[in-house]
């Protein structure tokens, strides 16, 4: 069965590497457009159902992405084992692929159902640290899914690896905590304007 696996990924590679971008390209686009629309959605300092629900709509599509990136990561693997698994480039995209999951279920399970129970306008009138730090947090996981997301489609039409795997993952937490930090400042400057309001 498992050789079967090899022979078909190896006959079949390039057809792979098209629905792996494409799956990339899928939740690059959706978390892109999720952080743009989230961000939109908090002008009134509130989030309705029908917002909530079409962040869920573009969560799915996320999802979705995950899964053909995931399934077509295995299947190119399989291809050639011997050199993806000594590929830091590779290697490298699957971990930004893990952070990807890993932050999309903080979004799914902490972030996303409470988003309707609260009005960000009583951060402002009421400075509640609960609020502000789950706030801060929506911003922060916004900033680790769009980032992962560019970093994983980076890595994966760079041709050559002209780094190591540490090299790779240093620029990785550089690029990562920038985001996070720029994710953090923007929201304390728009609570700044909320205040002005």
């Amino acid at each position: 069965m498992i050789d079967l696996a090899i022979s078909l990924s190896y006959q079949y590679k390039s057809v792979i590497l098209a629905v792996h971008v494409l799956g990339v390209v899928i939740g690059m686009g959706a978390a892109t457009a999720a952080d743009f629309i989230f961000i939109k959605f908090l002008k009134d300092l509130k989030i309705s159902i029908h917002e909530q629900n079409v962040l869920k709509n573009l969560s799915q599509i996320i999802w979705f992405g995950l899964f053909i990136v995931v399934v077509a990561g295995i299947g190119l693997f399989l291809s050639d084992i011997s050199y993806y698994s000594s590929s830091p480039k590779f290697i490298m995209k699957m971990l930004a692929v893990l952070i990807i999951i890993l932050n999309a279920l903080t979004l799914n399970f902490i972030i996303t159902p409470k988003l309707t129970k609260i009005n960000f306008g009583e951060i402002v009138k009421t400075g509640d640290k609960k609020l502000r730090n789950l706030r801060r947090l929506a911003f922060a996981s916004g900033a680790v899914s769009i980032t992962s997301w560019y970093c994983a489609f980076l890595l994966g039409v760079i041709k050559v690896s002209f780094l190591s795997f540490g090299g790779f993952f240093f620029a990785y937490l550089v690029i990562l905590s920038t985001a996070v930090i720029i994710s953090q400042i923007a929201e304390a400057r728009i609570l700044k304007i909320e205040k002005l309001i």
